[in-house]
This record gives structure tokens, C-alpha cells and sequence, in this order.
């Protein structure tokens, strides 16, 4: 494929501070879920060392990769305002809208869709709830893992920490699902790959931001 016939979907700096993010979550995931359920995440929790094991990965091992990942988020999020063809990732009313016009597009209640920006409106969402998630998660376990809380205070903190994994984990498998999408693949290569995506799946999945780059 020619260099023309090719646009930079997502740029270095994009990928690396996706990979951080990726692997941190990834072993707080696994690591986390034989503490909610141990007899059906019983073979993480083998796979991830035992207690010992576990309890390591999921309380240094994430919480290091994660605030490692944390000056690359801002940074990232600093290229999204500078970068050419590229929006904020937080959403506003015009995001909002095509929302809900996708949502009826969905459901056969509306027929037009709208044309997409760089993100769609539904990736926005996902990636407040993601990083709004994360904070929670830190700020509820890092005290559970470095301070001696009490019992009270321990189970306000685990409250929080709940809510985080929520917000963090039913986004996270919507993405999941779409990567997957043959439709995406794409862009998911891209991500892994060199950032390219071909210009004709960005002019028909993404017509406004090709638009603003032409």
C-alpha cells in the first residue's frame, strides 16, 4: 500500500501510552478477580503465583506500570488538543447528540447517521469512564496497600474500589468487543503495528476527521 493511500491513526506516543495501559490493567484484572470470586477465578489465581504471587502483581505490579502510564496519559491527552485532524477526548453537547442518534440508528428509530470525527462519540464516553475508573482504583487501593487502615475505613475504601472496577471493566470489555469487530481491524492493527490505517476505511468509519486533515 502506498504512503498515499495511508493516514497516521494513531502516533507513537498514542501506542506506547496504549500498551502501559493495556498490560496494567490487564494484570490488575486477572489478578483482581480471584479476590471476587475465588472458587470461579481459582485458576488465575494458580496461574498468577498463588497469594504470594498474586498479591504482589496486583498490588506493585499494576500500581507501578499504571503511574508509569499516568505523565503519558497527560501528555497524550495534550497531543489530542495540538494534534492536526485530532479533538478532545472529553465530550461535548455535539458528541452527546450524535450519541443519541447513533443509539437510534441502532434500534431503527433514526436513519441518517452522522459523520465521525476522529473518536466516536461512544469511545469518549468509554474512555471518561476508563480513566475516571483508574483514579478510583488508585486512590481507594494505594492507601489499602501502603497504610494500616481500619476495618471501617478499609471497607469504605474496597466500596470505592468496587465502583472503580466497574467503571473500568464494563467499557473495557465494550472495547474488547469492537477491537474484534472485523470492521475495526484496522485500526487495531494499527495500534499494534506501525499507526497506519488505509485512508478509505478512515473516509467512510471517520469521514469528519479525514475531512479536517484534506
Amino acid at each position: 500500500m502506498r504512503r498515499n493511500d495511508r493516514v497516521l491513526r494513531w502516533s507513537l506516543l498514542a501506542r506506547f501510552t496504549h500498551y502501559l495501559l493495556l498490560i496494567g490493567v490487564v494484570i490488575g484484572v486477572l489478578t483482581g478477580l480471584p479476590v471476587l470470586d475465588g472458587k470461579l477465578f481459582y485458576p488465575l489465581y494458580i496461574i498468577t503465583g498463588g497469594e504470594f504471587g498474586r498479591e504482589f502483581l496486583h498490588h506493585y505490579a499494576t500500581l507501578i506500570i499504571l503511574l508509569i502510564a499516568v505523565p503519558f496519559v497527560i501528555l497524550r491527552g495534550v497531543e489530542s488538543l495540538t494534534r492536526e485532524g485530532e479533538e478532545s477526548w472529553w465530550p461535548g453537547w455535539e458528541d452527546i447528540r450524535k450519541a443519541f442518534v447513533i443509539i437510534g440508528d441502532w434500534f431503527g428509530v433514526t436513519k441518517k447517521y452522522p459523520k465521525i470525527g476522529f473518536h466516536h462519540p461512544m469511545e469518549k464516553l468509554l474512555l471518561i469512564s476508563v480513566h475516571l475508573g483508574l483514579i478510583l482504583l488508585g486512590l481507594s487501593g494505594i492507601p489499602i496497600v501502603l497504610f494500616d487502615v481500619g476495618y471501617e475505613f478499609r471497607a469504605l475504601l474496597m466500596f470505592i474500589h468496587d465502583i472503580g472496577f466497574i467503571l473500568v471493566i464494563i467499557p473495557i470489555a465494550g472495547h474488547f468487543m469492537l477491537a474484534i469487530n472485523p470492521v475495526n481491524w484496522p485500526t487495531l492493527k494499527a495500534m499494534f503495528i506501525n499507526g497506519y490505517v488505509p485512508r478509505s476505511w478512515a473516509l467512510k468509519h471517520h469521514s469528519a476527521w479525514i475531512g479536517k486533515k484534506d
